[in-house]
């Protein structure tokens, strides 16, 4: 899932830079509604493996706070993972809801450049084996 999302990411940051006749249809918004889609379904998934299934997510809800922020690892994944992702989700929603509206290509431009590539940037900065 996680190749989907930067594939779909990196597609609503560059189709609208490869629109050459300069109009926006619902043609032109699709990338940025699959970016969106592919998020929501990985919110889902996470959401699911953090509060059920994930051993660092049960870490910090059995050992609490103290013991999760004194663990570099499991800080990583209990806390720093899950807020960026967060935020990333927030940007590409914000994102997706200005591009509905964009009627010109420029204005798709800068709304991709601004809220999904600082998505995308978010994304790859909460990796939990990206070290920024």
């Amino acid at each position: 899932m996680r190749w989907l999302i930067l594939v779909t990411a990196v597609l609503a940051i560059a189709m609208p830079f490869l629109n050459s006749s300069g109009e926006v249809t619902k043609k032109s918004k699709l990338p940025a509604l699959s970016f969106m889609i592919t998020c929501d379904i990985q919110l889902l998934l996470g959401l699911i493996l953090y509060f059920g299934y994930s051993p660092f997510g049960l870490d910090a809800f059995d050992n609490g706070m103290s013991f999760v922020m004194k663990n570099p690892m499991v800080r990583k994944i209990a806390v720093e993972h899950f807020i960026l992702m967060l935020l990333a989700l927030a940007l590409v929603h914000i994102g997706y809801s200005k591009a509905k509206k964009a009627t010109e290509n420029e204005q798709l431009k800068k709304i991709s450049m601004k809220f999904f590539g600082v998505a995308l940037i978010v994304i790859l900065a909460g990796l939990p084996w990206a070290r920024l």
